[in-house]
């Protein structure tokens, strides 16, 4: 049969269609060479959300930490300080203590809070009744609300009608200003946010303690090693990548501890128990130095990023040489 239709059509127009439907996905938007499909365009709520509600304010805070903000006719009046904020820090002896106790405080819970969690994650999973019920009471007191932690353990630590003391008097010992002495105010709120937050531990722990194939006890046990030998050969190697993600979100969190010391001690007696976060909101709401409250917020930000840049770092290295 002969091909009757016209000059321009048949093969070449579906070539020529073809090519422009290629050309048409070649002007899909591309990023490093990637084109963008629904699946990216779906984020971009997600995106513009991080970028309004994070680095926006994360741009204001740099910015307020570099003037000195003031109220003035009903308005805030900002003006530029350059490095004036940083000398004022330098020189201000109640942040470094502040400082100095937040170090000491996040120090003694993350450690306290990473063995108290380990022992009983293996202590759970090795027994042989009532796990499951361990497993739920030991849970609680991680979802309680930190203000219903403090008012608990005020009523606890009270040192006129507080049960501990209560308990102390009734077996013969001296009763104990734990909130109001300079000695006891700081190991007891590190005990407070030990009990509260070692359940978090105690729960990422016992999930990698779950995933140890039983084949490397066993072989171990077939070749005599002691239960002891056990933990530190096998147990402990395989659970420090866990143990190390749990200390890096406790410190930073402790590094942000704010409610527990502040409706218990409010940084007392004197300074004992004054932290970075307690501080800057004194710096904020009652100094009403906003510029330099700023500026204490974004070191404290710094600091922990250059801590966990040097154990990054450190990893690295280490899994080199590995």
């Amino acid at each position: 049969m002969t091909d009757t239709r016209p000059a321009g059509q048949g093969t070449n127009g579906v070539d020529r269609g073809a090519s422009s439907a290629g050309g048409s996905k070649r002007k899909r938007v591309r990023v490093f060479g990637r084109p963008l499909g629904f699946e990216h365009w779906a984020l971009l709520p997600l995106l513009l959300f991080l970028l309004l509600f994070t680095l926006y304010p994360m741009i204001e805070l740099v910015r307020m930490g570099f003037s000195t903000v003031s109220p003035s006719r009903g308005e805030f009046a900002w003006e530029f300080s350059g490095l004036d904020n940083f000398y004022t820090m330098l020189g201000d002896e109640t942040f470094r203590v502040a400082l100095r106790n937040t170090v000491i405080f996040v120090a003694a819970a993350v450690a306290l809070q990473l063995i108290v969690g380990t022992l009983l994650a293996i202590l759970v999973e090795r027994a042989r009744y009532l796990s499951g019920l361990a497993r739920n009471v030991l849970v609680w007191p991680a979802i309680i609300t930190p203000v219903v932690i403090s008012v608990t353990w005020w009523l606890i630590l009270n040192s006129e009608f507080g049960l501990l003391n209560y308990v102390l008097d009734a077996v013969g010992l001296p009763q104990q200003s734990w909130l109001s002495s300079t000695t006891w105010a700081l190991p007891t709120l590190v005990v407070v946010d030990v009990w509260h937050w070692t359940p978090v531990v105690f729960l990422l722990v016992l999930a990698a303690l779950a995933s140890i194939d039983q084949a490397l006890y066993e072989a171990a046990r077939v070749d005599g090693a002691s239960e002891w030998r056990i933990f530190w050969r096998i147990t402990l190697p395989l659970l420090a990548p866990t143990l190390a993600i749990a200390a890096m979100a406790r410190t930073i969190l402790g590094f942000k501890v704010f409610d527990e010391i502040f409706l218990l001690t409010s940084g007392g007696p004197g300074t004992s128990t004054e932290v970075v976060s307690t501080y800057v909101r004194d710096v904020f709401f009652e100094q009403f130095n906003m510029g330099y409250g700023a500026f204490l917020g974004i070191t404290i930000v710094v600091l922990l990023i250059l801590l966990f840049s040097v154990y990054g770092w450190y990893n690295l290295l280490r899994g080199r040489r590995g």
